[in-house]
């Protein structure tokens, strides 16, 4: 059959359309266009058992991806990842089911991945030249990651405090990076030399931020497909999201969504999503209830969550709407609550997490030990970047090594100190 997988592409901010031919990655307004799949007719060929049929990863969800031709998949084998139920966690909290989704495994080590994979492909598609993001983390990482694997030229904007250890991974994998002078209090001088320079040089933007790239959010609804999936097609009772700027909490509720429509699944998880409290702008607009076009940005970015660090909230309207929808919760967790579950998760479930990747979990404590969360309900959490993302944090909190002689008593003695 003839199908026409998307129906309507719409600006969420200015509300201005699009059809197939004209959409572009943003509009310039600010806002994220969002895209709507015809899913009455993709229901026809997307069925429980023609997904069973198919490999694991993210494109066997093809027909809700915003891709005209597989030809133009760009792939190193994302998504997939393993749904593992947590005994050792679950016994520490007092659950009886609760589930990790480890995204660690992803081609650059995080569930960026997921979205940059798709706007890299979108871009192979349309024959840029060049992709462009503001980041030193792992949006850019991916980012620089697809487009070696397209042959296409990788444009990295990063602060000019970046670690240097951060921008190892992107230089290795031949990105063009550039530390980026902050010039003016309170503006983030790489967003503001990205868009100028995307407009000036036609580059396409890259960055995982859905007002930038409207297609790269689609690719996040692949881990709510595969959650589905896994769980038998059930969902858990709650999922709990590391979350920076809302994209993944955004676009992974979506994936639920649609699967709905679809009549895939019978019910939508309720949504939490979880911040640092050096950087909460989503839960401050959640549960202050904002506008959610005009949150209000959060005035620092000092947490050790770095990857969680994002002042202004750019698909924080459509993370507020899905909170609203599916009756979700919205929290802050400490630093050091972080660091605590960071050590934790690797002692006891062997799970190795950057600060970021490990967020949710301390908010699950949370949320657990003030009755929220009851005990016999199903939770899943997603791990959402590789400790080696932050080796300087892991290495702070856990014991140094020690240099012994070769002699079995003092071995004895250090292992049991």
């Amino acid at each position: 059959m003839f199908l026409i997988r998307i129906s309507k592409y719409q600006c969420a901010k200015c509300k201005k359309t699009y059809d197939d031919d004209s959409v572009p990655p943003n509009d310039g307004c600010g806002g994220r266009i969002d895209i709507t799949f015809n899913l009455d007719d993709i229901r026809e060929v997307i069925t429980r058992d023609e997904l069973e049929r198919r490999e694991p990863g993210l494109w066997k969800y093809f027909e809700l991806m915003p891709l005209r031709r597989r030809e133009s998949i760009v792939t190193l084998g994302e998504g997939g990842t393993p749904l593992l139920q947590a005994l050792s966690l679950g016994k520490r909290m007092g659950l009886k089911r609760v589930f990790l989704k480890l995204e660690t495994g992803n081609p650059s080590g995080s569930f960026k991945d997921r979205p940059i994979c798709v706007g890299v492909s979108r871009a192979n598609e349309d024959e840029a030249d060049t992709v462009a993001a503001a980041s030193s983390g792992n949006a850019a990482a991916s980012m620089s990651t697809y487009a070696a694997r397209a042959g296409i030229r990788a444009v990295v904007f990063v602060p000019e405090d970046a670690p240097a250890a951060k921008l190892i991974h992107l230089r290795a994998l031949g990105a063009k990076v550039f530390r980026v002078r902050k010039v003016q209090e309170g503006v983030d001088p790489t967003t503001t030399l990205l868009k100028a320079a995307c407009k000036e040089f036609g580059w396409t933007p890259s960055p995982s931020f859905g007002p930038f790239n409207c297609f790269q959010f689609e690719g996040t609804k692949s881990m709510g497909f595969e959650i589905a999936e896994q769980m038998d097609w059930s969902v858990p009772d709650w999922i709990l999201f590391p979350t920076g700027s809302g994209g993944l909490m955004a676009g992974t509720m979506k994936g639920f969504w649609e699967f709905r429509e679809m009549g895939l699944i019978d019910e939508l998880p309720r949504p939490v999503v979880v911040q640092p409290t050096g950087c909460a702008p989503i839960v401050r607009a959640f549960n202050e209830q904002h506008d959610p076009l005009n949150i209000v940005p959060w005035d620092s970015n000092e947490t050790v969550a770095g990857g969680l660090a994002d002042p202004f909230p750019w698909d924080g309207d459509a993370a507020l709407k899905y909170l609203k929808m599916a009756n979700g919760k919205a929290i802050s967790v400490s630093d050091e609550e972080i660091e605590k579950y960071l050590v934790i998760l690797g002692k006891s479930e062997g799970v190795f997490a950057e600060p970021s990747g490990v967020a949710a979990v301390a908010g699950l404590a949370q949320l657990v030990d003030g009755g929220v969360i009851d005990r016999d309900d199903t939770v899943v959490v997603p791990i959402t970047g590789s400790g080696f993302k932050d080796l300087g944090t892991v290495d702070r909190l856990t014991p140094e090594v020690r240099v012994i002689n070769p002699d079995t008593q003092v071995l004895m003695k250090h292992l049991g100190s």
